[in-house]
C-alpha cells in the first residue's frame, strides 16, 4: 500500500468518526456505589444455548488512611475506634488494598412461553479470612462469598428468590428487588458503608408481589443469628459459659443454636421518579437453655425501618433512613448487642435507634458528590447479679467497649475518567469521614474516641 492510499484511508476514517449521522454511542451512566448488578441485565453477554452469561465486577486498589489504628482493612470497625489511652489510639495507619475488587457471574435464561423468567447471580470479593502474616510478602487475602441467589419472575408480578442476598431490611432505591444495585447503600467507599445503616447479607427465601411500579410487597424468611458481641454484655456468673455457647460473641462460627428464622416484611411506594418510600419490619425470637436444662427461655424482639428518597431534580436527591427496635443490633452492622440477660435467666432485648440522612448530587455525566450524617444510639439494659454486681449492657461503670452512641459524618466524591461502550470504565472515588463513639457515664478511662478516615479507590469497572 502506497502513501496516497494510506492518506485516503485516514481521511475516510476521520470523516466516519466525525460524521454527525453516526454519533458515538452513549456510555452507561456513572455508578459511584460499590454494588454492581441491577435487576435489568447490563453489559455484553456470552450466549450459551438459551441462556446469557455475563461476567462483571471491578478491579482496583483502595488507599486507606485512618488517624487512629482501627485495623487496616477496607471495612472500618465503627464500634472499636481506639481510645486515647491505648497505643492504637495514638498512632495513625495507612495501607493500600485490593481486597474490595470483586467478580460476579450472572446467568439469565431466555424466557419460554407461559413459563417463569429465570436468573442466577454469584458474586465474590477478597475480604475473607487470612493468615496473620498475610501482608508481609504475598498478600494472599481470602476469597469471600458475597451474593449467591437465583430468582424466578412470573408474569412480571410475582417473584421468588432463594440464596444469599441483602436482607429485606436493607433500604430499597425503587421497587423491592433482591439485586444488589437496587438497594440504597450510599456511595461510601468503606466496605462497611456508614455507621448506622441497616444492612446484612443473609441466606433467605423471598417472595415479592408487584401489582404495579407504584406499590410492592415482599416477605422474606431469613437466616437468624442471635449475638451479644465480644465482651459487650456482662453475663450472670451462674451461667456465663452456657450463654457464651448460645449467643454469637464473634467466635462461634455456625454453632449458635438459633430457634427459628427471622421473618421480614416490607412495602414500597413510588410516585414516578420523584418520591420513594419503603417501610419494613423484622420479627426475631431469642432462646437459650440453662442448667439443669429442663426448660428454656424465649423472648420475641425485632424492629422497623423507614427509608425515603426525594428527587429534587434529575441530578440531585435527598435520602433519609430511620430504624428502631428491641433486639435489632445484628441488623445495624452488629454495632450493638441484641440482648442482655438478667440473673433469673430472662432475656431483655436491647433498644436501638439508627439513622442515615444524606444528599447526593450528580456533577454532569462524569462526577458525583454526596454527604451523609449517620449513627446509632443504644438504650441501657442492665440488672443486679446474685453477688450484687451489675450485669447486662450500659450499666454504671460499664467498660468503655460498650457504646452508647456512634456517629459518623461522611463526604464522597466520585469521578469517572473515561468510559467506552462494551469496554468498561475507569473510576476514582474518595471518601472522607469523621467517626466518633461515646461510652456510658461512669466509665474508667476516656469516655469517647474519634478518628478521621480517608479512603480513595481507583478501579476499572468491567463492561
Amino acid at each position: 500500500m502506497n502513501v496516497p492510499d494510506v492518506l485516503m484511508l485516514a481521511a475516510l476514517f476521520t470523516l466516519q468518526v466525525l460524521d454527525p449521522a453516526s454519533p458515538a454511542p452513549e456510555p452507561p451512566p456513572m455508578n459511584p456505589t460499590q454494588e454492581i448488578a441491577k435487576e435489568t441485565p447490563e453489559g455484553p453477554a456470552i450466549a450459551a444455548g438459551p441462556t446469557e452469561i455475563r461476567i462483571g465486577g471491578y478491579l482496583g486498589v483502595t488507599g486507606i488512611y485512618r488517624s487512629t489504628n482501627a485495623g487496616g482493612g477496607p471495612a472500618t470497625g465503627f464500634g472499636t475506634i481506639p481510645y486515647s489511652d491505648t497505643v492504637q489510639g495514638n498512632v495513625s495507619e495507612s495501607r493500600l488494598s485490593a481486597q474490595p475488587s470483586r467478580l460476579s457471574i450472572r446467568v439469565n435464561a431466555a424466557p419460554a412461553p407461559d413459563r417463569a423468567t429465570l436468573a442466577g447471580y454469584f458474586e465474590m470479593d477478597f475480604n475473607g479470612s487470612m493468615p496473620g502474616n498475610v501482608a508481609v510478602t504475598s498478600t494472599s487475602v481470602g476469597f469471600r462469598l458475597r451474593n449467591a441467589f437465583g430468582e424466578a419472575q412470573f408474569d412480571n408480578r410475582f417473584l421468588v428468590a432463594a440464596g444469599q442476598a441483602y436482607t429485606l431490611m436493607t433500604a430499597a432505591r425503587d421497587q423491592l428487588s433482591v439485586w444488589p444495585s437496587d438497594f440504597e447503600l450510599t456511595q461510601a467507599v468503606d466496605m462497611n458503608y456508614v455507621a448506622g445503616i441497616v444492612w446484612g447479607r443473609t441466606p433467605q427465601v423471598r417472595f415479592t408481589y408487584r401489582p404495579s411500579k407504584a406499590f410492592n410487597w415482599a416477605l422474606s424468611i431469613e437466616n437468624p443469628e442471635q449475638q451479644i458481641g465480644d465482651g459487650l454484655v456482662a453475663l450472670p456468673a451462674c451461667c456465663s459459659a452456657d450463654l457464651d455457647a448460645q449467643y454469637n460473641t464473634g467466635a462461634n462460627e455456625l454453632s449458635v443454636p438459633n430457634l427459628m428464622p427471622d421473618i421480614v416484611s416490607r412495602v414500597a411506594f413510588n410516585a414516578g421518579r420523584t418520591f420513594h418510600l419503603d417501610v419494613g419490619g423484622v420479627v426475631r425470637v431469642f432462646r437459650h437453655a440453662l442448667k439443669p436444662y429442663t426448660s428454656d427461655y424465649k423472648q420475641a424482639g425485632g424492629g422497623m425501618s423507614f427509608n425515603a428518597r426525594v428527587a429534587m431534580s434529575p441530578a440531585s436527591a435527598l435520602i433519609g433512613q430511620l430504624a428502631a427496635g428491641a433486639g435489632m443490633g445484628r441488623y445495624i452492622g452488629g454495632l450493638i448487642p441484641d440482648v442482655a440477660v438478667s440473673a433469673d435467666g430472662i432475656i431483655h432485648p436491647i433498644r436501638t435507634t439508627s439513622w442515615v440522612a444524606g444528599v447526593e448530587q450528580k456533577l454532569g455525566d462524569h462526577a458525583s458528590l454526596a454527604f451523609y450524617d449517620s449513627g446509632v444510639v443504644a438504650n441501657a439494659s442492665y440488672s443486679v447479679d446474685a453477688d450484687g454486681s451489675f450485669i447486662g449492657f450500659g450499666y454504671p461503670g460499664a467498660p468503655n467497649a460498650d457504646n452508647r452512641r456512634i456517629h459518623e459524618v461522611t463526604s464522597v466524591l466520585g469521578w469517572r475518567a473515561w468510559a467506552i461502550e462494551n469496554r468498561g470504565s475507569l473510576q476514582w472515588t474518595t471518601q472522607v469521614s469523621r467517626v466518633s463513639r461515646t461510652a456510658w457515664p461512669g466509665v474508667v478511662g476516656p469516655a469517647s474516641a474519634a478518628a478521621v478516615l480517608l479512603l480513595s479507590q481507583l478501579r476499572y469497572n468491567l463492561p
